[in-house]
């Protein structure tokens, strides 16, 4: 279910961006759009690799669990229900760009997803009963680190900098999936289940 989630959400995040509906324009008219539409571009970019790591998240938790548990269930909801207003309040950034209010809503939902990861990780940690692959210290203590850092406390600084640059904002939002593009721990993890299940 999550997967398909999540490819919904990426799809409509690309549905935002508008395209021009006089197909006669010229060449320099087609410049000129795409240079209107250049921050739609940039926050969509942004949005899409947002949902891209959390997607990866997720799916790096889940491969501790062996077994489910309607409480895991319910924690799945609470991930997902911010994860799908991510196309929503992506266009609302998009059309109101000026609007720092709109990068704190934008913030607080990064926020309230990277909360919702949090409480996924805690729940694994404390039943291992469910989990097909111990969590050792040194990766609870890391990994939750890393979800503390990002996307929580990047959103806290990305937010009150866009009183100043809206546009600098976008980009360190950015810096949240340019966090998690190495996870050496997981991935080691991960790599070393791969090799055990063979």
């Amino acid at each position: 279910m999550v997967d398909g989630v999540f490819a919904i959400v990426v799809t409509l995040l690309v549905l935002g961006i508008d395209v021009p509906t006089d197909h006669r324009f010229s060449e320099q008219g087609l410049i000129a759009f795409l240079g209107r539409i250049g921050f739609d571009l940039l926050i969509y970019a942004v949005s899409f690799w947002l949902a891209g790591t959390y997607w990866v998240q997720h799916a790096a938790i889940m491969h501790f669990f062996r077994n489910g548990s309607r409480t895991l269930v319910w924690l799945n909801l609470f991930f997902l229900f911010p994860v799908t207003l991510l196309p929503f309040i992506t266009e609302l950034k998009g059309a109101y760009r000026d609007e720092p209010l709109v990068t704190l809503l934008f913030g607080g939902v990064q926020i309230v997803i990277g909360l919702a990861l949090i409480a996924l990780w805690r729940y694994a940690v404390l039943h291992p009963h469910l989990l097909a692959h111990k969590i050792e210290e040194d990766t609870r203590r890391l990994v939750t680190r890393r979800m503390i850092v990002s996307p929580i406390i990047i959103s806290l600084i990305a937010i009150p900098v866009s009183f100043l640059s809206l546009h600098l904002s976008t980009i360190i939002f950015l810096s949240i999936p340019l966090y998690y593009l190495s996870h050496p721990v997981l991935d080691r993890h991960w790599s070393d289940s791969e090799m055990n299940e063979e």
